[in-house]
């Protein structure tokens, strides 16, 4: 399937949600949320980047929801298909995640006559589901902020036949093509390295009190506090803000100090990300609640 060019069919409303008084304290409310609650686990950060390991999830709670012909919801054979149809990740790395929430306590097997064992179907626990939740819930307050649809978001997080529709929209999507990337092509440096993202978003977040968010002000987070911080070596973080220098995303407007400063690029693919995050959400889950009205009742 050719992905259609959702850019510039998104673009109009990006921007009209950009313009809201709103936007900025979204941003950082649902920024500092997520920086917040980074778990710094260094060995889920090597098999797959944050932004992958929040695709996996979502790809599991999907799979669990909607079962095949057979009865099958949860297997390693479909998440591994479903990794390598919309490439995501390899096998290899799909299996190893696996096992990884297993240990984490976010899967385990299912009891024994729920399906087929020879396919050794697994489900979420009530952990992983609590956390997803929540990670809903952080999303849907920024949204709030910027249209009503997230207050009605909030209102139905309990409800299971919401959950499901949402998380259908938002995989549908992925399968189809959509990538969040693809509207904020700046943040692509960040994405694609160990914690990248969540350095970028600590730098943002030292802002100072009157400076709007993505800042436009000089930073001067210290390069090893953001290593202990995530997990990473002083010298990775060092080389994310070296390359990202040299890409025309960052400035050193003072090297002796080591202040930093972002880029417009930059704060236009923040802005961008944030913004297209935002109308996936809110998009998703109008059309849940759109489903469950037009649903006949029991």
């Amino acid at each position: 399937m050719l992905r259609p060019d959702l850019r510039a069919l998104n673009a109009p409303r990006l921007a009209t949600l950009r313009a809201q008084p709103a936007f900025s304290q979204a941003m950082a409310q649902w920024a500092a949320d997520l920086v917040g609650r980074y778990d710094g686990n260094r060995l889920l950060n090597r098999l797959l980047n944050d932004r992958e390991r929040a695709m996996f999830a979502l790809m599991a709670l999907y799979l669990h929801l909607t079962p095949d012909e057979s009865g099958a919801g949860l297997t390693a054979g479909r998440i591994i298909a479903l990794c390598g149809e919309t490439q995501l990740c390899s096998r290899g790395r799909a299996k190893a995640m696996l096992v990884l929430m297993r240990w984490a306590g976010y899967i385990e097997p299912a009891p024994a006559g729920r399906a087929d064992r020879r396919q050794r179907p697994l489900v979420p626990t009530a952990a992983f589901f609590s956390s997803q939740v929540e990670r809903w819930r952080s999303i849907y307050e920024a949204v709030a902020l910027l249209d009503p649809i997230g207050t009605m978001a909030l209102e139905r997080l309990e409800d299971q036949a919401f959950r499901i529709h949402v998380v259908r929209g938002i995989i549908d999507r992925f399968r189809a093509g959509e990538r969040l990337l693809d509207h904020a092509p700046a943040l692509a440096l960040f994405a694609a390295r160990d914690c990248g993202l969540m350095v970028l978003l600590a730098l943002a977040l030292s802002r100072a009190p009157d400076d709007p968010f993505p800042p436009q002000g000089v930073l001067t987070v210290p390069v090893a506090a953001l290593g202990r911080r995530f997990h990473v070596s002083r010298a990775h973080v060092l080389k994310l803000l070296r390359d990202a220098e040299t890409a025309g995303l960052l400035e050193r407007p003072d090297r002796a100090s080591g202040g930093l400063r972002l880029q417009p690029p930059l704060r236009q693919g923040l802005t961008d990300f944030f913004a297209a995050v935002f109308v996936l959400f809110a998009d998703t889950a109008r059309d849940a609640c759109a489903a469950i009205s037009a649903a006949p009742r029991p």
